[in-house]
């Protein structure tokens, strides 16, 4: 087969597993495009190998799915025995006695997340003591994954199935004992995870940063702190410098090679050794997927020399895609494996005439709709960094993590490694918070695709090939930008964030956006730990905040905003003081730009602003209101607080006013009483759309003031099981009598009432099933 066939075939072969695996409009106008130019533009023999090399992996990746599928449909099950197969360096474990990890039920060998909660610190140091593989049995329940329940929120079910994981385990009792490898295969695994536990406890005896780079990239067991301690390495798409590639093989050969080259090894057993390595490196780092394709390309080339061959950099890259479907058949669905591999075609494509500046700048227009389609955002400064991080990591950051990481006993050789690491960090830090983080929104899909497509056009082009080239690409920008930020419609969102309160009001055309409540995490101690995780706080911030003291303000709200193109509040507006309605509003008022904040009247002397808003604030001004204060460019009316501070939840403030063709009352954690009062006061206001207060407790909803204004809609914001019973039972009576139609987060997931000026609106939830039937919190 050909060069340009093999290419066209693992185009096809890509865009199918996209297809099977993802079906939507997206993949199937993908799947169509690749088979018309495969089928079109080959010939002979070549068309033949290609169409039966496609129908292979389509009739795979079909039988595959399928069984996932089945997999996937496996009724959840109650109280039952399970034993899984665990590796120490796939749990995790924190001081509040959460054990938590990745294994396999020894009954089927499906691979499961698995959860459980020690009673004391003596149950919790079984696990810590644990150093090889490890059969957990315990009564538990057997629960599908749930689905993102926000819209624009990631949704990790459909990230857990790229890694064939569609169930969980939650176990109450557990018993550990040592497991027995039958086979040579098993035991050889089982000391590959116990060499990969031990290297990483060595990581984790570095400080931060040299630790997390360590772990990272070394070892691939990359964690979450990395980009908490650092945020702007995500946001200027240095995802890849951490991710094991290519990168990091073309290292380890360089290093193997001049080893080989320094003790006078004959080259034949050099390339020998070079490729058990890699093997053993992909291995010792507990495969990643995201590995497979530099694997592959390495250990192509090393055959190349070994036998004289020639192999071209396009057909190392077709091969080793098809070969990484074969073994990870959803690889394309994931933002690494979308890098990855359109990179390296990119790198092995372009002239190499082409100064380093300009090949920086057609990858970041490469990467570009594929990083906004998934973070909404992106970085004028990326360009650069990337030019700047990469010969810097290869010729210093790399091997000074490898001395800090096996030079520990050498007194002060941390330290200095340290300081470099943090240098390289810090500037990282400061190149992101200079100006230049552009919102995007969420673009629709076709003109995602023509800013995909278009840049390859460039090459080979002419000179006023190219004008039409740069020209398209920016007109599908402008209209794509325009359309998420000017658009049509208005909306007012119940964001479904647990056990608390936030929702959106955004006039048609984006004329204002306001946030009322913010969310956020309310803490339950357990008893016999010391409570609170130890993390690293973020090192280049005046105020740290640990992350696992934050809601959901950063998974949910945030996107959503951002996906709508929102990069400015022009009110925040918090009901009250309580956690659960402000918690998160340092997430909001550090990620976007706050006009004013309204409070209630008195609450700006109390600890909670004092601590949790004041010093957040940046230029956004403070309003205390009452119903005799309304702000400018509020959309609503504010009902009450009638004056400062009378009591609790006395002073939260109620919004009312006309949502497109309904009018909205919504007022935070207000009782009974309070709805009365603004009844008494208000006599005209008659509400048809109606936000329970508090979450639907009884205490909230007055069924007299119901009764006068007859709302047609009801809406809850409460979490699933949540422990105080929210919404109450006789709250449902009430607007059962009234005749409302309800729509509940805990069963719906997120509610939206979206409306085109005054004309009528429709409500949109986020899930049709019932989700209280699952067993999953949030």
């Amino acid at each position: 087969m050909g060069l340009q066939a093999t290419l066209k075939a693992s185009w096809l072969v890509g865009a199918l597993s996209l297809f099977v695996y993802r079906p939507n409009l997206l993949t199937i106008c993908l799947a169509l495009f690749f088979s018309l130019l495969a089928f079109l533009t080959t010939r002979g023999r070549d068309l033949i190998v290609v169409l039966a090399l496609s129908l292979a992996f389509l009739l795979y990746f079909l039988v595959d799915q399928k069984a996932l599928d089945r997999q996937a449909n496996q009724p959840e099950k109650k109280r039952q025995s399970y034993t899984i197969l665990a590796y120490p360096d796939e749990r995790t474990t924190n001081s509040q006695g959460r054990v938590a990890g990745i294994g396999r039920l020894k009954s089927s060998g499906e691979r499961v997340y698995y959860y459980y909660q020690a009673k004391d610190p003596e149950d919790l140091a079984r696990f810590r003591s644990l150093a090889g593989p490890t059969l957990m049995t315990g009564q538990g329940d057997l629960t599908p994954m749930m689905s993102a329940t926000n819209f624009y929120q990631f949704d990790f079910k459909e990230f857990a199935k790229t890694k064939r994981i569609t169930h969980q385990v939650r176990l109450q009792e557990v018993d550990l004992r040592s497991n027995q490898a039958a086979s040579w295969f098993d035991r050889l695994n089982a000391q590959f995870h116990h060499w990969h536990a031990i290297l990483s406890d060595h990581a984790k005896a570095l400080p931060n940063p040299v630790r997390n780079y360590a772990l990272a990239l070394l070892l691939g067991s990359k964690d979450q702190t990395l980009y908490d301690d650092n945020p702007k390495i995500q946001e200027l798409g240095l995802i890849h410098l951490f991710s094991l590639s290519g990168f990091h093989v073309a290292f380890l050969i360089t290093v193997i090679r001049w080893l080989g080259r320094l003790v006078g090894l004959y080259q034949e057993l050099t390339l020998a050794i070079m490729a058990l390595c890699l093997i053993g490196f992909y291995w010792l780092t507990a495969c990643p997927p995201i590995l497979v394709r530099a694997v592959i390309a390495g250990e192509s080339r090393i055959f190349a020399q070994a036998f004289n061959r020639r192999f071209a950099s396009i057909q190392i890259w077709s091969w080793s895609l098809l070969l990484t479907l074969v073994v990870h058949p959803q690889i394309l669905l994931t933002l690494g494996g979308q890098l990855s591999f359109f990179l390296t075609l990119a790198l092995a494509i372009l002239p190499d005439y082409w100064p380093t500046w300009q090949k920086g700048l057609f990858l970041s227009v490469l990467t570009f709709p594929l990083i906004v389609a998934q973070q909404y955002t992106w970085n004028l400064w990326q360009s650069l960094a990337n030019l700047i991080a990469i010969p810097v990591f290869s010729l210093v950051i790399l091997p000074v993590v490898l001395v800090a990481f096996f030079g520990q006993v050498v007194p002060g050789l941390v330290t200095i490694a340290n300081w470099l690491v943090t240098m390289f960090d810090q500037a990282v830090y400061w190149l992101g918070n200079l100006p230049g983080q552009i919102v995007i929104g969420a673009l629709p899909w076709p003109i995602l695709l023509v800013l995909g497509f278009a840049p390859w056009f460039l090459l080979g082009a002419e000179k006023t090939g190219r004008r039409w080239v740069v020209s398209t690409w920016l007109f599908a920008f402008l209209t794509g930008f325009s359309l998420v930020h000017f658009p049509r419609t208005g909306e007012f969102t119940t964001f479904d964030i647990g056990q608390g309160d936030a929702a959106l009001l955004r006039e048609p055309y984006n004329k204002s956006v306001t946030l009322i409540d913010t969310g956020g995490k309310v803490s339950f101690q357990k008893t016999g730990f010391s409570g609170q995780e130890a993390t690293e706080n973020k090192p280049y911030e005046k105020q740290s905040w640990p992350k696992n003291q934050e809601g959901q303000a950063r998974t949910v709200i945030v996107p959503y905003l951002h996906a709508h193109g929102i990069s400015r509040i022009n009110t925040l507006s918090l009901s009250h003081q309580d956690q659960d309605h402000l918690g998160d509003a340092r997430v909001i008022l550090t990620t976007f730009q706050v006009d004013q904040v309204l409070l209630p009247a008195g609450m700006a002397g109390q600890p909670a602003f004092l601590k949790k808003i004041q010093p957040y604030l940046g230029k956004a001004r403070v309003v205390s209101v009452t119903d005799q204060i309304q702000p400018a460019n509020l959309p609503l009316r504010v009902l009450h607080p009638f004056q400062p501070g009378i009591g609790e939840n006395e002073d939260s403030i109620a919004l009312g006013g006309r949502v497109g063709p309904l009018v909205l009352f919504t007022a935070g954690d207000l009782d009974q009483a309070g709805e009365k009062k603004i009844l008494a006061k208000y006599p005209d206001f008659r509400p048809n759309l109606v936000k329970f207060g508090h979450h639907g407790s009884k205490t909230a909803t007055n069924p007299a003031v119901m009764a006068e204004w007859q709302p047609t809609y009801g809406l809850i914001s409460a979490g699933r099981k949540n422990r105080y019973g929210h919404p109450n039972q006789e709250v449902l009576e009430i607007a059962t009598r009234q005749k409302m139609i309800v729509y509940d987060t805990r069963r719906q997931g997120m509610l939206r009432y979206v409306y085109e000026n005054h004309k009528k609106g429709h409500f949109q939830v986020k899930s049709t099933n019932d989700l209280t039937n699952s067993k999953t919190t949030n």
